[in-house]
């Protein structure tokens, strides 16, 4: 058990212990900012390739549609 500690000395500990949170909230801060960078990164990466991907099927949509209508012109 610790002796008892007179104000100045309870105020120095205080002074202490806030300066270590704050330190452990400063890299917990500095590893999420770090976090949600990257996370934004390989989801704007993934949203591109979202993109190319659907502009790959609207072309091939065309095509097949393209192909589908002269079959049916050619069945009349």
């Amino acid at each position: 058990m610790k002796k008892k500690e007179n104000l100045w000395q309870l105020l120095q500990r205080l002074d202490e212990e806030a300066g270590q949170f704050n330190a452990y909230l400063a890299e917990a801060n500095r590893y999420f900012d770090r976090a949600a960078k990257e996370t934004k990164i390989l989801l704007e990466r993934q949203e591109k390739q979202l993109h190319a991907t659907i502009n790959q099927v609207q072309k091939a949509l065309k095509v097949f549609d393209k192909k589908r209508s002269t079959t049916k012109k050619d069945k009349e």
